[in-house]
């Protein structure tokens, strides 16, 4: 069986997956992959949009794009239908990948002195398109719901904790080796 190839875009929902997540994520795949980690913090659907074509020619099998959380912040408001061209011409770049969309989770609404904060109404718009848009989708707030033991999120109120990744992983392994078993279809 060949390797399949997957590229993680987006902000820094995929931008954390570091060494060991992603080594967890390629094992837990059920079909023999390679992660690429092409994700950073801090960049919204324009920042994906404009790499978009850069990246293409490496031709993933699957993508895992994960966007919204910047783009609702009101320091940087992209507005909701400029973000579902953005989300287009990401996925037009990517039209030969499989496309899984990691949503962002619900987040804590917590005020940035001087920039203001991001409302969970704001970003379910966002968490639509992405949702409408891709192909299969890995809805965190809900593998996160009823956890009750151990906090969800980091302080920032934003970005997960390292026990929710250990709970995320093997939910978006589940959705890749879905995408990945239907790419290998399409060849």
């Amino acid at each position: 069986m060949t390797t399949s190839t997957v590229v993680l875009y987006g902000d820094s929902m995929l931008g954390r997956f570091t060494k060991p997540r992603i080594d967890a994520l390629e094992q837990a795949v059920g079909v023999p992959a390679t992660v690429l980690n092409c994700a950073a913090g801090g960049w919204n659907s324009a920042d994906c949009a404009r790499r978009a074509p850069a990246l293409a020619p490496l031709r993933p099998d699957l993508m895992v794009l994960s966007l919204g959380s910047n783009d609702c912040a009101p320091w940087k408001q992209v507005p909701v239908d400029a973000f579902a061209d953005h989300v287009t011409e990401i996925l037009a770049a990517f039209s030969h990948s499989y496309v899984v969309g990691l949503l962002p989770p619900v987040i804590l609404e917590v005020d940035r002195p001087g920039l203001g904060r991001r409302r969970n109404a704001d970003l379910d718009r966002y968490r639509e398109v992405l949702r409408a848009k891709t192909e299969g989708c890995v809805e965190v707030d809900r593998i996160l719901a009823g956890v009750t033991r151990v906090p969800t999120l980091e302080a920032d109120g934003l970005h997960l904790t390292s026990s929710s990744y250990d709970l995320v992983v093997p939910a978006l392994a589940d959705a890749m080796t879905v995408g990945l078993r239907a790419a290998t279809g399409r060849a």
